[in-house]
């Protein structure tokens, strides 16, 4: 829990000051100072390849941290700031019109009359979409950008007027993949819980009886006591599952939640997810009763993210990140770079968060087979054969889920994922049987010129035979 203490600066906007919640936040306006606030680029020594093995593995550790902003960081920063400032003109917490909501819910809580309606007064809050492959990075901006505004701000008085408050700026929570509305409700109280240090989640869960209502007005109550000034909903593509249960979250209670108390949402999800929106059959629980909910959470900026294309600014740049200079090795050939760089891509779909993992996992592969032989065996930095056999190797689970990527199956790489995400670890039969499920030409045997002692540290799975590896690729891929 990280709190600071409140500030009052004004704003150059003159409608955003004489509140406390909004001249309490600190605008950056410098696109350089924020960029270089949130980018994490790993210090790679240049006398790397002299260090012991040792401390070359842990100097690649740093590639697990890095972070190369997407582009629409910048201005996806500026909305955020935007919303929660605007949204704090409408909730001034002096105005009589906070005061009088705050006491009707909390005496209908007291009276046990609660029953979960849209509250009266306010007009309803902006509403922005987040939408991508699993693996882009949706979740990731929103949260980086959170981690650049201070989620809690501690208030003691404001020009002469008495006013104790913890300010919550933000909140980040995921819907439940249970259906459940009570399950939802425990969700937002654990990410309360651990920016202010309350007890919420325990007091509701061990509330687990109390109906539906009281768990979602607890949950506006909540919202208000603090000064919410955006939510962040995460996984709506659960919703899809959603359809046949009328108590389960759906966007009617969404807007209802936060977007009728005056706080804004950002939502993200699967470019599947989406469907969510989409004009709904009738019985069909996702929207709720009113159809015109689907307008007003989607009443402001939708952002569409997707994979890097190989002539991408963006992914070159986080490229040349996942392989700078020093982790070069002097033995390799640089005309091979544009070659090898092709066949990252292909192997990672332009996916940022595979193009991590794939970079982190070839170097570390490269620095053990150095250590372990006398010689490199013709192995260099940019040496293909090792960068599949690694990806062969270490991303066995998740092939099938990114080949059926590479056809411009989404649907089915989406579906795979979240079978995959679901299990903590495959057998051997299980990988062989999901890869059954990806129609390929002809099934192949790549044979793996690594010793034995080689193939047990490059994380070979012994059920496999000896110097056999199964074939995730077809040479018609296309990512």
């Amino acid at each position: 829990m990280i709190v600071i203490d409140a500030e009052y600066v004004p704003h150059m906007d003159l409608n955003l000051n004489g509140n406390p919640l909004s001249e309490a936040i600190q605008v950056c306006l410098d696109r350089n100072v924020f960029v270089n606030e949130v980018i994490s680029k790993p210090n790679i020594q240049a006398n790397f390849w002299s260090l012991p093995p040792f401390y070359q593995m842990t100097q690649l550790r740093q590639l697990t941290d890095v972070h190369q902003p997407l582009p629409q960081t910048w201005l996806m920063y500026h909305k955020i700031m935007s919303l929660v400032l605007h949204s704090y003109v409408k909730r001034d917490p002096f105005s009589p019109q906070m005061v009088r909501l705050k006491a009707k819910l909390a005496e209908q809580m007291r009276q046990d009359k609660v029953k979960f309606t849209h509250p009266v007064g306010l007009t309803t809050a902006p509403s922005v979409l987040v939408a991508g492959d699993s693996g882009t990075g949706k979740t990731t901006v929103i949260r980086t950008i959170q981690s650049r505004i201070p989620q809690v701000i501690h208030h003691c008085s404001y020009k002469g007027k008495h006013f104790a408050n913890n300010q919550l700026v933000w909140v980040s929570f995921d819907l439940p993949p249970t259906g459940s509305a009570k399950a939802m409700a425990v969700n937002f109280f654990h990410a309360v819980d651990a920016a202010l240090g309350t007890d919420y989640a325990e007091e509701w869960s061990a509330r687990d009886r109390e109906s539906v209502d009281k768990h979602l007005t607890a949950m506006q109550i909540v919202a208000l006591e603090h000064n919410l000034g955006m939510v962040h909903v995460d996984e709506l593509q659960f919703m899809l599952a959603y359809s046949k249960n009328s108590n389960s979250p759906n966007l009617q209670i969404l807007e209802a939640l936060f977007n009728k108390i005056g706080v804004p949402i950002f939502q993200s999800c699967t470019a599947e997810g989406v469907d969510v929106f989409k004009a709904l059959p009738n019985g069909d629980y996702r929207v709720g009763t009113d159809t015109t909910t689907v307008r007003r959470m989607l009443n402001d900026r939708e952002y569409r993210l997707s994979n890097h294309e190989l002539s991408s600014t963006y992914f070159s740049e986080l490229f040349d990140t996942l392989f700078p200079k020093a982790l070069v090795h002097p033995a390799t050939p640089l005309i091979v770079r544009d070659s090898f760089k092709a066949k990252f891509h292909k192997l990672t779909c332009g996916l940022p968060a595979i193009m991590i993992r794939l970079a982190s996992l070839h170097h570390e592969t490269f620095v053990n087979l150095l250590d372990s032989s006398s010689s490199n065996d013709g192995y260099h930095t940019y040496h293909e054969g090792l960068l599949e056999m690694v990806y062969r190797n270490q991303f066995s689970l998740i092939d099938p889920a990114l080949a059926r990527y590479r056809r411009g199956d989404k649907s089915g790489y989406e579906k795979s994922i979240r079978t995959e995400s679901n299990k903590a670890a495959y057998s051997n039969k299980e990988v062989v049987e999901e890869r059954k499920k990806v129609p390929r030409k002809k099934a192949t045997v790549v044979k793996t010129e690594f010793p034995e002692n080689q193939n047990l540290m490059l994380g070979v799975d012994s059920l496999l035979s000896k110097g056999e590896f199964l074939q995730g690729l077809e040479d018609d891929d296309n990512a």
